[in-house]
């Protein structure tokens, strides 16, 4: 596939002689699709719609809600120092981990008091988490004032150096989301609200 920033160059060329906006359909690496391809969902899958403008083009992007992936062995041990470091907490090769991500502020963050029902599900969770062997789980948060209160509920970090926003969570998925990382690499995650006390049963 091309990538979307040759396109974009060769556009910004053309658009000295044109006034009409090109749309652009990409998928969330900012590669370029077709209407038909962008338009395709035969599983129907679920997924979020981004709209990015600039002086020449219409950016639309389609990002799944789940997705499987694999990062490569440096990025892997990078995500780990990182970790530690944040939390002042070792964690070894052999150890997966799981991020529990919330975003800035949006129609879930926030907000003045947090759902009592949702803190006795985290307490939950964690409690769940405690018994699997080889976890190591992390509440990391992009913005302070999204926490303001549920922060103060359990051990959190801020994405200091936005290295989980940037290799998982690249757009604003609403409410908070998860990623789920294996020791050779392979992950998964699901962007947007979702039940944490599903979590554990996917770790077995």
């Amino acid at each position: 596939m091309k990538n979307i920033y040759i396109f974009l160059f060769i556009l910004s060329l053309k658009s000295l002689y044109s006034q009409n906006k090109k749309i652009i359909f990409a998928d969330e690496d900012l590669n370029i699709l077709s209407k038909e391809e962008y338009l395709n969902n035969p599983l129907q899958k679920k997924h979020f719609e981004y709209e990015v403008k600039n002086d020449s083009s219409i950016i639309r992007v389609k990002v799944e809600r789940q997705k499987f992936g694999r990062i490569d062995k440096a990025t892997n041990q990078k995500i780990r120092v990182y970790l530690q470091n944040l939390s002042n907490y070792p964690i070894d090769s052999s150890k997966t981990i799981v991020i529990n991500y919330f975003p800035s502020v949006d129609k879930c963050q926030g907000k003045d008091n947090w759902n009592s029902f949702f803190i006795q599900k985290c307490n939950s969770y964690i409690k769940r988490l405690e018994k699997i062997n080889n976890i190591s789980q992390f509440f990391i948060f992009k913005d302070k004032n999204s926490v303001k209160n549920f922060g103060r509920k359990f051990k959190w970090y801020k994405d200091e150096d936005k290295l989980i926003e940037k290799n998982f969570f690249k757009f604003h998925y609403p409410c908070f989301s998860y990623v789920i990382i294996k020791p050779n690499g392979n992950y998964y995650s699901e962007r947007g609200e979702y039940n944490i006390s599903s979590i554990p049963e996917k770790l077995k």
